[in-house]
């Protein structure tokens, strides 16, 4: 590249990423992350989670380098990728607290008679057991899921195996868990099930 990089268009920087410039796309993820990363951290308020964001939002990107020249606005394009990973992250938040309000209410509904009454924690222990007691494969793609939040997409490609092997494990971690809540006592029942909806059940 004969001009200085600021004057260098980004449809410019594309065309020559195609071709085979790496640098080309150096430049763009230096060009447009730190605006990402700004308005990433303006809604989540969480340096480490809006720096996963951008660099998912750059991943996306990446693997559309074929036609990726036929991306009309490249800021337009990356900030809607951005928003659209920010809502992921409001959404699994989001659940996560209303499932653990439930939790909160259905525990000051529960009798606390000695008999009766239960530790949350000590059942979410219970429940982290037989998790690690699921088939290997199970387990695995059942904590790449609910534990690290990626998408079947993103497990098939991890673990080079297809989407629909991922769901089959996924079913049948799944079964296997509620088979164990279904065994307990009534009391537990209710707990069990909203420990599973908090795992994202």
């Amino acid at each position: 590249m004969t001009k200085m990089s600021a004057e260098i268009s980004d449809q410019e920087l594309i065309l020559s990423w195609q071709r085979g410039n790496d640098r080309a796309f150096e430049l763009l993820y230096k060009r447009h992350a730190v605006r990402l990363l700004a308005v990433a951290m303006s809604k989540i308020k969480n340096r480490e989670v809006a720096a996963e964001v951008v660099q998912e939002t750059f991943m996306i990107l990446f693997n559309k380098r074929s036609s990726a020249d036929q991306i009309v606005n490249l800021p337009a394009f990356l900030s809607t990728i951005s928003k659209n990973k920010i809502l992921d992250h409001y959404r699994r938040e989001v659940q996560f607290q209303k499932y653990e309000s439930r939790i909160i209410l259905e525990a000051s509904e529960l009798d606390h008679s000695t008999e009766q009454h239960i530790d949350s924690r000590d059942l979410e222990s219970q429940l982290g057991m037989q998790i690690e007691k699921l088939p290997a494969k199970c387990r695995h793609v059942f904590k790449l899921s609910r534990q690290e939040y990626l998408s079947n997409k993103q497990i098939a490609a991890k673990l080079e195996i297809s989407e629909n092997t991922v769901e089959q494990h996924m079913r049948k971690a799944l079964r296997l868990l509620r088979l164990y809540v279904q065994h307990a006592n009534t009391t537990i029942i209710i707990w069990g099930f909203s420990m599973l909806i908090l795992f994202g059940f």
